[in-house]
């Protein structure tokens, strides 16, 4: 793993202070520990943050992300044991800033499965760690073969290395990661390709992130 100072510029612990709870816990479900509502609220809530500062903006997308997919998951235990850390931000999280990204290969190995390959660009990679939502393509003949799984910055074989973003976000901890020979265990699955779907209509009142970042791709923060 690359030192925090090679992945890390411009006070990311400030901007990543300057998202307020209870954003995060927006259009999450009470019994999960969030405050319900809808995803038009979250978008409302993305629009207001942006306009302070988009830096924030791509926090906030990545983590309030990866938290949907944890919501959505049908793994209850693994949602259970990261999701109070995800919503009071004690604990970073993020998912390919391309959805659509080429997913890492599951290989059979000698004492389970092993994963490999690239996500070529994330942000939100906190010097203190962070839990990356990836896709995976398990090997045939495995029924659903490709889905979404929980990988942690800390564990053998993921490597995160300094990427780029807009000139302009360099403190929003942007990184690529190598994931090479990491070992998969079966508790880190979130569920397979339908998760996309279902996650949509949060990750599309998110998308006004975009909006504002055309719109306004000059600001410096």
């Amino acid at each position: 793993m690359q030192s925090s100072s090679a992945l890390h510029v411009a006070h990311p612990q400030s901007l990543r202070a300057a998202i307020p709870v209870d954003y995060l816990r927006c259009a999450v479900p009470t019994h999960m520990g969030g405050l319900g509502g809808g995803p038009e609220e979250l978008g409302l809530l993305m629009r207001s943050l942006c306009a302070q500062s988009l830096s924030a903006g791509v926090l906030f997308w990545c983590q309030r992300t990866a938290i949907e997919f944890l919501v959505q998951s049908f793994n209850a235990a693994l949602r259970e044991h990261l999701l109070p850390d995800l919503l009071s931000f004690q604990r970073a999280a993020t998912t390919p800033l391309s959805l659509d990204a080429p997913a890492l290969t599951a290989q059979d190995g000698a004492r389970g499965l092993r994963l490999n390959g690239w996500v070529q660009s994330v942000a939100n990679a906190q010097a203190d760690g962070v839990s990356l939502i990836v896709p995976v393509h398990m090997p045939a003949p495995t029924p659903g073969s490709a889905g979404w799984a929980v990988l942690q910055s800390e564990e053998d074989g993921v490597h995160l290395e300094p990427g780029t973003l807009l000139p302009h976000l360099h403190n929003t901890c942007p990184a690529r990661v190598r994931v090479d020979q990491a070992f998969f265990r079966a508790d880190e699955w979130l569920g397979d390709s339908r998760l996309l779907q279902q996650t949509e209509p949060v990750r599309l009142a998110l998308g006004v992130l975009y909006q504002s970042l055309i719109a306004a791709p000059e600001t410096l923060l």
